[in-house]
Parts: structure tokens; C-alpha cells; sequence
């Protein structure tokens, strides 16, 4: 009767954990570029003035971002609530030594813009997108290949997207241009400038399949969203400035 009991005990046990690993399982991610302009203006960052040569003329990376059916983001690792993984996700110092040798690359194409030429302000942006989107990515034990991903997808598309900065267009141009260089359909996110609150294009993102195992995040798809853009935008004719 004892070993019964243990027996039922272990089942609901497994079941427990079973229905916390399949919380919104991954179906998707969404590949996030900022326009370092749009970002710094927008009123919620403060970011240097200029910024540094080469960083402003080009989208950077805000994050890769394992989403689920419902293009929703999947829910970092947690021990008790969502353990995604058999094992925990390697911690911050073991995190930063296996990417090590990305940080030049990392540094040019995923800076936090709040201090993008600084070290310790760009390991805390990596580690906080490791943190909330990579633990429970396909990568949870490979943060280089997380980071690499987002990479390679990076140094794969145009600096800006079909996109000349010190226009305005439509909202529904930008779309259609970004569509017909990525050959998908991206999601577009707004914001307003803060000083003439005008309409700016802030990110652009493109969304890609879950890759094979062993394999780098690569396959763009179309996104989802039904309405492709986030933020002020709300018409496709909203005239929307790139600074």
C-alpha cells in the first residue's frame, strides 16, 4: 500500500511538472531591431548625444524572443513555476564567458544604447534578454548559440531595411518596403518624438521558425499580428518619420 501510495504521488508529481514544462511552449520568435534614433528620442531613454559613431545609422538588436501559439513571449525559467528545462540555465559569470568571444560583435550590433561603447552596461542589457527570453529558448544550455542566432539573422539583412533615415512615409510604405527586402511580412512598432511628438518608427520585427535541433534560428515566416504595427500608429496612412 505504501509503495501505492508513492507511486500515485510520483504520477501527480510528473503530471504537475509535466503541465509547467508545456506552459505556452514555444511555436515562433520574433527577431527585435531598434532604430537607435527613434529609441533615444522617444523620451524614455537617455542615451548619449551624439551617439557614438556607427551605432546611429542602423538598426541594432533589442532582442530574439521565443513566443508561443498566441504570439505571446514564452516565460523565462523558473525553478518552481516553469521549468522549462531538465537543468537550470547556466548563471550570469558562466553566461558572459561562453559568449566572450561575440562581445565585438555584440558590441556594434546589440548595444544597450543607454551607454553602447560601455562593457558592464552592455554585459547587463545581454544578460537581462538571456534572462527573460533565452532560459527557456531552444538554446537553454547554449547561450552562444542564442546570441549567435540573433547575430548571423543580423549581419544577414540590409543596415536598414530598404530604409532611408531623414524620411517620412506612410506606415503602410515602410511596410511594404521592409515585405519586399525580407520577402515576409515584419511587425512595426511606433513611438512618438518626444520634443515634436511626431510619429517615428522605433522597431521592426521580423519573425522565424523554431529551428531543428542543433540548428542556429534562420527561417524567416511571415508575423502574425493582424494589425503589423505597435504603439501611437494606428492607420496605414499614419506619416511616420525615420530620424
Amino acid at each position: 500500500m505504501e509503495n501505492m501510495n508513492l507511486f500515485k504521488v510520483f504520477l501527480v508529481s510528473l503530471t504537475f511538472v509535466s503541465a509547467l514544462c508545456s506552459k505556452n511552449p514555444i511555436d515562433f520568435y520574433k527577431f527585435s531591431l531598434q532604430w537607435p534614433r527613434s529609441s533615444c528620442s522617444g523620451g524614455t531613454m537617455k542615451c548619449p548625444n551624439p551617439l557614438p559613431v556607427g551605432i546611429g545609422t542602423s538598426f541594432t538588436i533589442h532582442g530574439l524572443w521565443p513566443q508561443d501559439a498566441n504570439d505571446e513571449p514564452v516565460d523565462p525559467y523558473d525553478r518552481s513555476t516553469h521549468p522549462c528545462s531538465a537543468q537550470s540555465p547556466p548563471g550570469r559569470s558562466q553566461v558572459l564567458a561562453l559568449i566572450k568571444s561575440l562581445y565585438p560583435s555584440l558590441t556594434t550590433n546589440w548595444p544597450d544604447l543607454k551607454n553602447p561603447l560601455n562593457t558592464i552596461a552592455n554585459e547587463g542589457f545581454w544578460w537581462k534578454e538571456w534572462s527573460k527570453h533565452g532560459t527557456c529558448s531552444d538554446f537553454p544550455s547554449k547561450p552562444f548559440d542564442y546570441f549567435d542566432s540573433a547575430l548571423q539573422i543580423k549581419l544577414q539583412l540590409p543596415a536598414s531595411l530598404g530604409l532611408s533615415s531623414g524620411t517620412t512615409q506612410s506606415l503602410l510604405d515602410i511596410f511594404n518596403a521592409i515585405s519586399s527586402v525580407v520577402k515576409a511580412k515584419p511587425e512595426l512598432a511606433c513611438n512618438r518624438n518626444a520634443s515634436t511628438n511626431k510619429l517615428q518608427l522605433w522597431e521592426v520585427r521580423l519573425c522565424y521558425e523554431r529551428p531543428a535541433p542543433n540548428e542556429l534560428v534562420k527561417t524567416i515566416r511571415d508575423c502574425p499580428s493582424s494589425w503589423p504595427a505597435k504603439g501611437p500608429c494606428t492607420s496605414p496612412q499614419d506619416q511616420v518619420t525615420l530620424p
